[in-house]
């Protein structure tokens, strides 16, 4: 879907001078931002099509997501494993060594004062900042908020190296790649104060903005600015999330975009130096972040799916006609529910671990009591439910 192609993808495709056109196309349709570069220049995208296209998968999902009625328990239970992996995966983009097995061992449990291990320090830290965010969902951004959310992101971490805590920077600040080498050098800590004083009045204001294209800006901003000597990665992803509660998208509560984007890590670091090599164009950004809510809202949609399905089999059959049923046959049909090809005898036989005579009873058995009907001939024999 991405088509908005950098400049060197398009000199090395097409020419020098086809990038000269596309250039001063964009700079035509540019929507420019009252969010200024350390320079002072300001940011600026392009609402190209995919963009479109994205958000409007995203509305349609979420019109989805709010029309369906789910149980309590279920949603909880999806809100309190989505928590658990954002806190795991976006710590896990900043350097986290734990492994996920290990962290949710921990994850379970009440936070206690000192792990006296960084790396899980910085995953139970992160899943109090989510669980803070939530206390703050309706409440405008302001630097208290952000510098109570700072606080329990670093809380018992950097024993060796003090950094400042609960406050912005008082020194210079870069970003250093793997292999050493300087990629970004954030404002100086002078000019730290002036931006997120700027940044906070423009999250808190400019509603023209369509708020998915806005929470992608108020995350890639935060990051630009590098407001602290560490954590700003986590502080820039919680806060994107909390911008989106407060505009009702209350579905960021059940999905862990840090998932796409530590497993699409290359690409997520490419789409923020994207925008800084093409003049603060945020396009590239805006489109990486919306790929990421597309994909993390399809496994959403993905597990609602298998509970409403194993929810339609107590709908399908009686108590009384499960009573009937061996386990070969119930697994079958709910197996039938979750998956939408024909069930054929070689498939029941390897899920029951039967013969195919076995089968073949088992199939009769559940036509007769009209759960099942028979398609296709000889070969292509296979069995769907009757609905």
């Amino acid at each position: 879907m991405n088509n908005y192609l950098e400049k060197k993808k398009i000199i090395a495709k097409y020419s020098l001078a086809e990038w000269k056109k596309v250039e001063k196309d964009r700079c035509h349709k540019a929507n420019q931002l009252e969010l200024l570069d350390k320079k002072g220049e300001q940011f600026w995208f392009v609402l190209s099509p995919n963009i479109l296209d994205l958000i409007s998968g995203i509305e349609r999902s979420r019109g989805f997501l709010t029309s369906l009625k789910l149980p309590k328990k279920f949603l909880s239970k999806l809100e309190s494993d989505v928590e658990k992996k954002e806190a795991y995966y976006s710590s896990r983009i900043e350097g986290a060594v734990t492994s996920l097995e290990e962290a949710l061992l921990y994850l379970n449990k009440p936070s206690k004062k000192d792990y006296g291990d960084e790396s899980l320090q910085m995953i139970i830290n992160n899943r109090d900042v989510l669980k803070y965010i939530r206390s703050q969902s309706g409440q405008p951004f302001d630097h208290k908020m952000i510098y109570r959310l700072h606080k329990t992101l670093v809380l018992n971490t950097h024993k060796e190296r003090p950094i400042t805590v609960g406050k912005y920077r008082k020194g210079p600040i870069c970003v250093v790649n793997g292999q050493g080498k300087v990629v970004y050098e954030g404002p100086p800590a002078s000019k730290v104060m002036q931006m997120m004083d700027a940044y906070i009045k423009w999250v808190n204001g400019f509603p023209e903005i369509h708020p998915l294209i806005k929470a992608a800006l108020v995350h890639l901003h935060f990051v630009h600015i590098h407001p602290f000597d560490d954590g700003n990665g986590r502080s820039a992803r919680a806060l994107s999330n909390l911008y989106l509660m407060n505009q009702d998208y209350q579905f960021i509560n059940f999905l862990s975009p840090s998932d796409y984007f530590d497993h699409h890590r290359a690409a997520y670091y490419r789409s923020i130096q994207n925008t800084r090599d093409h003049g603060n164009d945020a396009t590239f950004f805006i489109i990486y972040y919306l790929k990421a809510l597309t994909d993390q809202l399809n496994d959403v949609q993905t597990e609602i799916e298998k509970e409403t399905k194993v929810k339609d089999i107590r709908g399908l059959l009686s108590h009384k006609t499960q009573a009937k049923l061996d386990k070969k046959q119930i697994k079958a049909i709910k197996w039938m529910l979750e998956h939408s090809e024909k069930m054929t005898t070689k498939k029941y036989c390897k899920l029951g671990q039967c013969s195919d005579e076995t089968a073949r009873k088992d199939f009769n058995q559940l036509m007769e009591s009209g759960i099942i009907q028979k398609i296709g001939k000889g070969r292509a024999t296979g069995y769907i439910l009757r609905r």
